[in-house]
């Protein structure tokens, strides 16, 4: 037991017991909820909540750097005045004993250990230890009871460790099945008979056992129509040869008739599936009939799978339509050139939101970090100094269409900070690049170049002279390291100003508009250069500063010019100067593969929207600067690009960029079968039951004029039911011209006739990296997580993939 201060809305500090019981055994138990006050979140039902499942965590993380601490830290400056410094709801923040668990929809649950008897370290042990206990016991159940496990804590209030009638018409509520009240007592209590239970214990209740069997029959109850089981008569035959209705099926069958055959994995082993089939009999599933009931040890627990198993095996991450070897890092590709590589990106890291008012947070960073990204933004502008006299840069969005936003602000050091603690969890991380938008007064650029040689130290990756213009280095020699792209004097007969010598190219949102003109892009002029007022900005460049800069952003003359430059000169533009280039895409790919360049939103995207990636990506764009903190379909494509090799930022470009090449044509179809336990809008816990429906758009690019090419289909959506809706629908068709750069997205949603429909999870995944099959897609939420609620959520899907040459056998 230990003793926490947990902070809240900024205004208040609250005192609470935290709880961690590893003692009891059941696995609902095991996995309970930690007894801790919430300190309120970004929404209404966050500030509701009294507790967290452990599920819902997503990391633990030390110092103060999230959104409410460092609201804290500048209330705390304020109120320091030696009558306000008096009042007891005044405390000061000890950073050794702060520290944040990060959960749901990146919330923050921000506490400091006031107990002195205890290190914070015991406190995140204990958390850890907590953490790791769920993730073994998780493996081995089956979604229904995950999913109920996960709700029990709430709908059981009175902590009786069983539920009554009225509290499994909540369990149907959270689980989105949508029961009348007298339909739900009726099955209560023929349940509860069934299950011998009398009068005393119906009132009593059912224990979580009993609960998970009825969900079960829930399901078992449509398997007249239910896709699972369409799917094990029609591969493995409906009798056996007793003339028994089939319950079970053996590893041969499974491996031969399904793997080989309907899968495609024909690598796949006799042992393998052994294997498999041991590790599905020892999940925790409703005892019903068809349940083999086969022990740890048994031999036939690597022969036999009854059809519950099977079912748990196609919505499993093992069944994914994510080929999974593409999911895993790769060290031996890790040797190339860092201008083969797509990296993962971010556009003004620090907005939590819109780019006129938002707040900024250096959280936003340790968040992008964590996310993958390995490029992030700095807008850098003069602050004010310090009690020191010295000075404090600041990073915020300065000006848009020349007038100042009134976006927050974080100071330059504090996001420093965050990158190197980073750096220090994360030693072997790839390069992270940071693109600094420098408006900064010479002192101040000496300033952060002196405090970034100071915190950074030996990952600061500082290039010497002699091999500036040499091939560009590979991620794996950069491991661990930070490169910077920005200003840097590259003539010594320069003075201080930009006006000689290459010229800078400024990633500023005005620059964008004023450039942004409707003229055809011809590669034998330069682009635009009416923005000579904010290009050949007065700003002095630091000699300091340009010495540690490894890459010197360009403007654009002509593609043969261009690549005569040193390999250190980064081209960064606009969405709309791409747009405008993609109409010589030949020489813009041949480009990129010696040289590196970024895209970025246009400044007309106030709401902090992003643009479609694919025809940069077709152009070997090696970052393409996303909004991150918009969870639009583009930001979620960019999610599927980088969940390859291990969602480390970096994914090797395929082959036809350098060849020239070209993939061949594929048809693809897709069939939505059926859906599992799929949650409310953001996890939510209250409101109506959904009324879901799938969306599956092909995102691609033509071969003829390397415009994008968007197609979208979708089911019809199923009246409130989100725990077993089946679609019956024909199977959606599209044709890809470039697969090596195609990517499918599957997007569910919750239809509202009175209002906007709202995003319940999704999936993106690139054409190369699909299974053909049946196969399970999991869904992720708005932040591309998969923990509370949305660890059992799921798609069943029959994908099938076809050269086109083989058009008319598969059409």
């Amino acid at each position: 037991m230990f003793s926490l201060l947990l902070f809240g809305a900024v205004k208040e500090w609250k005192n609470a017991t935290g709880i961690l019981d590893f003692n009891r055994r059941p696995f609902h138990d095991i996995c309970y909820r930690k007894a801790v006050t919430s300190i309120g979140s970004n929404d209404d039902e966050a500030e509701d909540e009294r507790s967290i499942d452990i599920g819902s965590v997503d990391r633990l993380q030390i110092e103060r750097k999230t959104l409410r601490f460092e609201l804290a830290r500048k209330m705390s400056s304020r109120i320091a005045s030696p009558r306000r410094s008096q009042s007891s709801e005044y405390i000061e923040l000890d950073p050794s004993r702060c520290f944040s668990i990060i959960y749901s929809d990146e919330r923050t649950l921000d506490m400091m250990v006031s107990d002195e008897d205890v290190s914070r370290d015991d406190v995140l042990g204990a958390l850890d230890a907590l953490r790791q206990a769920y993730s073994r016991a998780k493996v081995n159940v089956s979604n229904d009871v995950l999913l109920l496990r996960y709700i029990w804590a709430d709908v059981d209030k009175n902590r009786s460790d069983t539920i009554n009638s009225k509290e499994l018409a909540d369990i149907f509520n959270r689980i989105n099945f949508f029961k009348k009240k007298g339909e739900i007592d009726k099955l209560y209590n023929s349940f509860a008979k069934m299950m011998g239970l009398d009068r005393q214990g119906r009132i009593r209740g059912m224990s979580f056992e009993q609960t998970v069997m009825i969900l079960h029959k829930i399901k078992r109850d449509s398997w007249n129509i239910k896709p699972c089981q369409a799917i094990f008569f029609e591969l493995f035959g409906e009798f056996m040869n007793n003339n028994k209705v089939r319950n079970r099926v053996s590893a041969e069958s499974f491996l031969q008739k399904f793997i080989w055959q309907t899968q495609g994995e024909g690598q796949t082993t006799l042992e393998e599936v052994g294997e498999t089939f041991r590790t599905l009999n020892e999940l925790e599933v409703a005892d019903v009939a068809t349940n083999l009931n086969l022990e740890t040890g048994d031999p036939n627990a690597a022969r036999y799978i009854d059809k519950d198993r099977f079912e748990a095996y196609l919505v499993s991450k093992d069944n994914d339509i994510f080929d999974p070897k593409a999911e895993e890092f790769n060290p031996t590709i890790m040797n190339r050139s860092l201008s083969e590589y797509w990296i993962n990106s971010s556009h003004n890291t620090y907005l939590t939101g819109d780019q006129l008012k938002s707040e900024s947070s250096v959280q936003m960073y340790i968040n992008a970090l964590y996310r993958g990204c390995r490029c992030l933004e700095l807008d850098c502008f003069d602050g004010h100094r310090d009690d020191q006299n010295n000075h404090i840069p600041l990073v915020y969005h300065g000006t848009l269409y020349f007038r100042l936003t009134m976006t927050g602000k974080i100071t330059f050091f504090d996001i420093i900070d965050a990158i190197q603690f980073f750096l220090s969890s994360n030693p072997d991380c790839n390069p992270i690049i940071l693109s600094l938008e420098n408006h900064c007064s010479l002192p101040v650029q000496e300033t952060m170049a002196a405090y970034m040689i100071l915190v950074f130290g030996e990952n600061l990756f500082i290039p010497d002279e002699a091999n500036l213009h040499q091939p560009l280095p590979a991620p794996e020699e950069l491991k661990g390291k930070v490169l910077l792209k920005g200003r840097r004097i590259t003539d010594k007969r320069e003075d201080y100003y930009s006006g000689s010598g290459t010229a800078y190219d400024s990633d500023s949102d005005v620059d964008s508009e004023i450039d942004n003109e409707d003229k055809s892009y011809r590669d034998d002029q330069p682009l635009s250069p009416k923005a000579t007022v904010s290009r050949q900005e007065s700003v002095s460049f630091s000699p300091e500063l340009s010495r540690i800069t490894m890459f010197h952003g360009v403007r654009l003359t002509t593609f043969e010019e261009s690549c005569k430059n040193g390999k250190d000169c980064m081209l960064s533009i606009n969405e709309s100067k791409a747009r405008k280039m993609n109409k010589v895409g030949g020489k813009w790919t041949k480009f990129n593969t010696t040289h590196l360049s970024r895209v970025y939103p246009s400044g007309t995207r106030l709401d902090s929207s992003n643009f479609n990636p694919m025809i940069s990506w077709s152009n070997g764009v090696q970052m393409c600067a996303l909004n991150i903190q918009t969870s639009d379909p583009s930001r979620r494509l960019n999610d599927g690009r980088f969940r390859q090799n291990g969602n480390c930022g970096y994914v090797l470009k395929p082959e036809t960029m350098s060849s020239g090449k070209k993939s061949d044509q594929l048809k693809v179809s897709i069939q939505i079968l059926s859906g599992t336990c799929l949650p409310k809008p953001k996890g939510e816990r209250k409101g109506e039951n959904i009324d879901p429906y799938v969306q599956v758009t092909m995102f691609d690019v033509s071969l003829h004029d390397g415009k994008d090419r968007i197609f979208d289909k979708s089911t019809n959506h199923l009246v409130r039911n989100g725990f077993n809706p089946i679609w019956q629908h024909d199977k959606f068709k599209f044709s890809v011209h470039r697969p090596d750069i195609a990517m499918l997205q599957f997007t569910v949603w919750d239809r509202d006739l009175a209002a906007a429909d709202r995003l319940i999870g999704s999936a993106s995944v690139p054409v190369s990296c699909v299974r053909e099959g049946y196969r399970s897609v999991h869904l992720f939420d708005s932040n591309n997580k998969r923990n509370g609620p949305f660890e059992c959520a799921a798609l069943l899907v029959e994908v099938g993939i076809k050269n086109k040459s083989q058009e008319v056998e598969m059409w």
